[in-house]
């Protein structure tokens, strides 16, 4: 329920799941929240035509159009367009206390005041200021059961329609294409690297946080927790720079923690344009108020650092843009990072391989690390599951070109393909439920684990039975185990 007193930003937050979709709030607003002023002001503001400020069914049709955008955008003050920006990043609805760091100073802190009479001030400002102007949308939520006043239920939201048209909240600085560019080329690189510490871990057996860690189970090269994919690979520097920069405390909404307001600010960069970090300081003290944020240049350089950056120096000042993860070979061929001389299995050299060719590798074989090496030998289970894409990768073609046991493993595959094949030390198990029957699936649906089969039922390797009774009984179900003379 809304309390009379000062909602944190985390309560708002929570509180938005209740706000109405974009075009739910714009009816609404058009047709319920907009004065008669209201409509002519912003047809004003938007340069919209006498019928569509006479009709109001009319302007919803036209309000979401880039007619005027640009104008009544540009007739704003730099704070608002920060607030805006804000908002934009944020890209959900927000109630009217979003806008005290807009206009601050326009709420009282009687606190026995009603919230109504406290944001009074606040709210003229933002109708006056913003609705009128025609860029934003609002309207109030629907009465509940807790009776919340008016104020308390409005809902303000930037449309994301209106986004590219936003001034920008820093003035970049733009260089020449060929300018010198430094950026660590050697993240991806190292981090592949420490696949081979494996070999002195215990195979298969969690260590510390799961997220940026490499782990062998079965087989199976794990990133994370789950089965090496390039998308959550190149995603771990990210979300390692977030959980370093969490934010100046729990107050602060979730969209404005340094990296995040950082990363916004580098993707509005255009072609050739860069970010110095002291520029940023007015959107970045708005939406990271108090003394305990990070300066901007302290985490452009950590970004840098885990390699999601690149900079130049100019004048003295550095300057950055976002670049991504850099491989070493993103194109190199199958026979720079593959030696098959030894007839069962592959060795792969790990300072040239792709990234993308690590996970097609994944997908078809079984992976150990021994000898300091990394070492793919094929595998019937994973090949006869593999998705379509990875059959037909040019890599896998070269497998099978190049390396006898793959040939063989998918020649046996053909001959076997459309007869009925027996399978032995496999357990099968009915679940009734089917919301946990997608959760099993989700945890243990890995190639050669746990395969979903008709009538509820799923089925699994013997030796996966003690990992599926574990999390069962950590998840609070109950097990019921039968066996072949049972009759019931």
């Amino acid at each position: 329920m809304f309390g009379k007193q000062e909602q944190t930003e985390e309560a708002e937050r929570a509180n938005c799941a209740l706000v109405m979709t974009k075009q739910e709030m714009l009816n609404t607003m058009c047709l319920v929240e907009l004065s008669q002023a209201d409509v002519k002001a912003i047809g004003r503001c938007r340069g919209f035509e006498a019928e569509v400020v006479a009709s109001r069914a009319l302007l919803q049709h036209v309000f979401l159009s880039e007619q005027g955008v640009r104008e009544a955008l540009a007739s704003l003050t730099e704070m608002e367009i920060l607030g805006l920006h804000l908002l934009n990043h944020r890209a959900e609805a927000v109630g009217v206390e979003f806008f005290k760091r807009v206009y601050p100073g326009s709420v009282t802190h009687d606190l026995y005041l009603s919230h109504t009479a406290r944001y009074k001030g606040l709210l003229q400002l933002v109708k006056t200021n913003l609705v009128r102007r025609g860029v934003l949308v609002f309207c109030a939520l629907p009465q509940r059961l807790d009776k919340t006043s008016a104020s308390e239920r409005l809902r303000f939201c930037f449309p994301d329609e209106f986004s590219p048209f936003l001034p920008t909240p820093f003035q970049p600085r733009r260089l020449a294409a060929a300018v010198s560019r430094q950026y660590r080329k050697t993240v991806v690189p190292e981090k592949l690297a420490e696949i081979l510490e494996l070999e002195r871990a215990p195979v298969g057996k969690p260590s510390g946080r799961e997220e940026a860690r490499w782990r062998l189970a079965n087989g199976e090269l794990l990133f994370g927790g789950k089965p090496f994919a390039v998308e959550r690979f190149k995603a771990w520097p990210a979300t390692q720079l977030a959980e370093s920069y969490p934010g100046a405390g729990k107050e602060q909404a979730e969209g404005f923690r340094p990296v995040s307001l950082l990363l916004y600010a580098l993707f509005r960069l255009g072609e050739n344009e860069w970010l110095a970090p002291g520029d940023l300081l007015p959107i970045w003290k708005l939406g990271l108020p108090g003394g305990k944020a990070p300066e901007p240049r302290t985490v452009c350089e950590a970004g840098f650092d885990c390699g999601l950056l690149e900079k130049v120096e100019e004048d003295g000042t550095s300057l950055y843009r976002w670049r991504g993860l850099v491989e070493t070979a993103p194109d190199a061929p199958p026979d720079d990072f593959l030696e098959v001389q030894n007839p069962d299995e592959i060795r792969i050299d790990l300072a040239r391989v792709p990234l993308e060719g690590l996970e097609r590798l994944n997908e078809v074989a079984r992976l150990r690390v021994a000898e300091g090496s990394l070492w793919a030998a094929p595998s019937l289970l994973k090949i006869s599951h593999a998705p379509a894409a990875t059959l037909q990768a040019p890599i896998f073609r070269w497998l099978q070109e190049n390396h006898a046991a793959f040939r063989a493993v998918v020649d046996k595959i053909e001959q076997k393909r459309g007869h009925l094949i027996v399978h032995e030390n496999l357990a099968v198990a009915k679940v009734n439920d089917p919301a946990l029957r997608v959760m099993l699936e989700k945890e243990f649906g890995t190639p050669g684990q746990l395969v979903a089969l008709s009538s509820g039922y799923i089925a699994f390797p013997s030796g996966l039975l003690p990992q599926v009774q574990s999390w069962m009984k950590k998840s609070g179900h109950v097990i019921k185990t039968v066996s072949a003379h049972d009759t019931d």
